[in-house]
């Protein structure tokens, strides 16, 4: 993916999800628009309420948007090798571009860049031809938008110059200062009225803590900035935050032909990390749908046991140890006192809220309920144990160091699998219909115990744990015969459930995790099977044909870009590598003009669904092109090997 200016016009319309890009300091993320407005934006952290959420409600959810006669987006970029965004915007009279970022510097860790945050939302608006005049209007709602005049108080004598703006809610204080003055403060809303000529310059830095240096900063007092905000300062947190993510992005160890876009895709992994903890987020919003004016919204922005091994396996294939590594740590210290985990935590570890709606917001384009909390985190999800012990040998295998307390961790998660993979329940897809006999769940199931006999190789204790060991080796060879017995149909392919003829997609994983070769003939029957019913109009792949009985849940959805990527990763590791390429070449179409991508695609609208950015998807692309050079080094050398059977 060339770097390179988009072009578009916003017209009068409502953004759709594409329209926006992501910016963050691995603690919070904000959203942007091609018009340069922030609709979307929780801090001090990603599962915290709210300021801006014009992305769910154009009226009520609050902004900090440009205004300006003529207004139209003129194009965007991320600054090479950075999670920084630069939107070319043009108006009567001239043009202009904003420079938006989540201040940033590196400090090292074991000679890992770590990302310390400055706690500082920043914006540069640089006029760049002609003379612009522009309004910078501060539309706070805090919240979720229940806050709809929040108090706004000027800090600093009235005859000085760049009063810092105080913005008060929910127990809390965040600064704006700016390098020209506030000049209208009404009904909770602040203005800056400006008129830039070529090569002038102001920026606004939005202060919500004190910096990792006073920990999380969740409450701070008056007067946070121990400098005047200025130019000058601004730019060098500005250079800060770039030598960062230059430094992050040079340890990517691809060297394929799709690198830029498998650095773009390391680069918002990244982003979705909550550094303080190690935990990784699935998305950076909440309730965007599934299909628009739809009731399938719901609220990604906490840690999924299984999204963040998969996240975790993606950069690790990359050489992004470091992250594995404190993720790992803080599941153990998660486990610690409840050997038993949940589907998913916040990214402090505390259980997730509650899942409720909110009824005061329309949603995004009328997609309603919005809801925050997730209910999933309390379903049995037997899969979850095979997702964290696969990313855990990984680890293992590439040289890990895995401390006595991982290694009991991951233990007691292959003896759960063992105790409990006979038992239904909801699986991979969170279905809100009831508990079933998921053949994805037992697979996974079968992965846990194999990849803790492995690990427990590697690391040197199959003598201390012979008869653990030697259980974990039994169970996993029953799983596998009840599941070629029970989770097959006539055909061959594998079922979504035991019992019944629905295919799924996430079967296409079973020969990607070693449970049955890639070539075997249930694997080449699922292959065809899924092509064949779960195919939409582009050819890209949905999860299973929704059933409403199954799911709990009423309406459609889009193809789950996810599985279209496992479907590249099948050809690829049969062999069919023309096909591969020219599968994952379509689904790197999916994605905006940045490189970002969302949970899902709707072939007829040829639009973005569901949260965005996405870590799911972003994973499916980093793997496969992954896969996709590993493929191709072997059709030089010879097949690929693999160890699993084939039927």
């Amino acid at each position: 993916m060339r770097v390179r200016w988009q072009t578009g016009r916003m017209a009068d319309r409502s953004p759709r999800i594409s329209d926006y890009g992501a910016i963050g300091d691995c603690r919070t993320m904000a959203l942007v628009s091609r018009e340069g407005s922030i609709d979307w934006w929780c801090q001090p952290r990603f599962d915290s309420p709210s300021i801006f959420a014009r992305i769910l409600d154009p009226k009520r959810g609050g902004s900090f948007g440009v205004e300006a006669d003529g207004l139209r987006a003129a194009g965007r970029r991320y600054l090479p090798h950075t999670g920084v965004l630069e939107t070319r915007l043009s108006a009567r009279g001239g043009e202009l571009t904003v420079t938006d970022f989540a201040a940033l510097e590196a400090r090292d860790a074991g000679g890992t860049p770590a990302p310390f945050a400055r706690q500082k939302l920043v914006r540069l608006l640089r006029c760049t031809s002609g003379r612009v005049e522009l309004v910078l209007r501060l539309r706070a709602r805090p919240a979720y938008g229940t806050v709809t005049r929040p108090r706004l108080t000027l800090v600093g004598p009235p005859e000085a110059r760049r009063r810092t703006l105080e913005l008060h809610a929910a127990g809390r204080t965040i600064d704006l200062a700016a390098t020209r003055d506030w000049d209208t403060i009404r009904a909770g809303d602040a203005t800056l009225t400006l008129d830039l000529a070529a090569g002038d310059e102001v920026g606004v830095a939005v202060d919500y803590g004190p910096g990792d240096l006073a920990g999380e900063g969740i409450e701070h007092g008056d007067g946070h900035h121990s400098e005047p905000v200025t130019l000058d300062l601004l730019h060098d947190w500005l250079d800060g935050t770039v030598a960062f993510w230059e430094r992050w992005a040079a340890m990517n160890t691809y060297d394929g032909p799709y690198r830029d876009l498998v650095e773009r895709s390391a680069i918002t992994l990244k982003l979705l990390t909550y550094h303080p903890s190690g935990a990784v987020v699935a998305a950076g919003t909440t309730s965007l749908p599934e299909t628009i004016g739809g009731e399938r919204n719901w609220d990604y922005r906490f840690t999924w046991l299984r999204d963040a091994s998969f996240t975790l396996f993606s950069l690790n294939t990359i050489g992004y140890r470091a992250e594995t590594d404190a993720f790992m740590r803080w599941l153990t210290r998660v486990c610690s006192d409840d050997p038993d985990p949940l589907v998913l935590y916040r990214v402090d570890g505390t259980t997730a809220n509650r899942e409720r709606t909110l009824p005061h917001l329309a949603g995004h384009r009328g997609s309603r309920p919005v809801r925050i909390g997730n209910g999933a985190a309390w379903q049995r999800q037997l899969d979850i144990y095979g997702e964290v012990l696969d990313a855990a040998y990984l680890d293992a295998r590439g040289g890990g160091n895995v401390a006595d307390d991982e290694w009991h961790l991951f233990a007691a998660l292959a003896d759960l699998a063992l105790a409990r993979w006979r038992r239904a329940d909801t699986s991979i897809w969170e279905v809100r219909g009831g508990h079933r006999h998921f053949t994805y769940s037992k697979v996974m199931c079968w992965v846990a115990l194999d990849r803790a006999i492995r690990v427990a190789r590697i690391l040197d204790r199959e003598q201390g744990e012979r008869e653990r060991v030697a259980r974990w080796r039994s169970e996993a060879a029953e799983i596998r015969r009840t599941v070629m017995r029970r989770g097959r149909r006539a055909d061959g392919a594998f079922t979504q459930s035991f019992g019944t003829d629905v295919v799924d997609a996430s079967a296409l994983v079973f020969p990607l995790v070693g449970f049955i070769h890639g070539d075997a003939p249930s694997a080449t029957a699922t292959l065809h099977a899924v092509e064949a019913e779960l195919s939409d109009a582009s050819g890209l792949i949905q999860r299973y044909r929704a059933d409403e009985e199954v799911e709990g849940v009423r309406g459609r959805e889009g193809a789950f870009l996810i599985c279209s990527f496992w479907l590249c990763d099948n050809f690829a590791l049969r062999g069919e590598l023309d096909r591969a390429r020219a599968r994952f070449e379509e689904l790197t179409a999916t994605a905006n003009d940045l490189g970002l991508f969302s949970e899902e695609w709707d072939a007829v609208s040829g639009e973005m669904l569901g949260n965005v950015p996405q870590a799911f998807t972003h994973i499916g692309l980093i793997s496969s092109a992954h896969n996709l050079q590993r493929a191709e080094r072997h059709a030089i050398r010879g097949p690929v090997r693999q160890d699993a059977p084939r039927d």
